[in-house]
């Protein structure tokens, strides 16, 4: 329904008439602004990259609170283990890989590289883990499905987060369920 408020200043003859949806839309608005003022936060850096693919400014783009809010990327029906494994690939602070190990233990990284330890060739990351290490088996599908994420390189979990995209949110689980049943590194360890 809609709702009246009367301004009683110098605009007493004045009514503003707003909807519940009106509210959320200007609700969603500053949360939208508040995110993009702290996006910073958010955003990681690649230290093995001299330069990003995308702009501070360009990432910035992508914040839609409300798809974040409406098309969620954990659902009721999940398990804890499934909902800390999908939450382990996105915010990257875990055990299970080897640059937050590395960071987490203080290592000298001049000295030595987070290597993976499923391929043993590239630093090891969630985007590594998730899009591009060769010993992870059978997801090639999966990832090829993922290209719109897979494009924002280190900082995918931005362009995952604020997609209206259902499918994409659900692929998404789909595939670190599956690199997380892979992985050498066993959960057991982490739950």
């Amino acid at each position: 329904g809609r709702r009246r408020i009367k301004n009683f200043g110098e605009y007493d003859q004045e009514s503003f008439f707003y909807t519940n949806e009106d509210m959320k839309l200007y609700t969603y608005a500053l949360w939208d602004e508040s995110v993009k003022a702290n996006l910073q936060r958010m955003v990681r850096k690649d230290e093995f990259t001299t330069s990003p693919p995308y702009s501070l400014e360009e990432l910035s783009e992508l914040v839609n609170t409300r798809a974040a809010t409406e098309t969620s990327l954990l659902t009721r029906d999940m398990t804890r283990q499934q909902s800390t494994i999908v939450l382990d690939f996105i915010h990257g602070h875990c055990l299970r890989f080897q640059d937050f190990t590395f960071s987490y233990l203080k290592y000298d990284r001049s000295e030595a590289l987070p290597i993976c330890l499923e391929c043993g060739l590239l630093p090891d990351s969630p985007y590594h883990k998730l899009l591009e290490c060769p010993a992870v088996r059978d997801v090639d599908a999966l990832r090829s499905k993922l290209e719109n994420v897979e494009k924002y390189e280190i900082n995918f979990h931005l362009a995952l987060i604020f997609s209206e995209d259902k499918e994409t949110k659900s692929l998404f689980r789909e595939l670190a369920n599956e690199v997380a049943n892979q992985a050498s590194f066993g959960d057991s360890l982490l739950i």
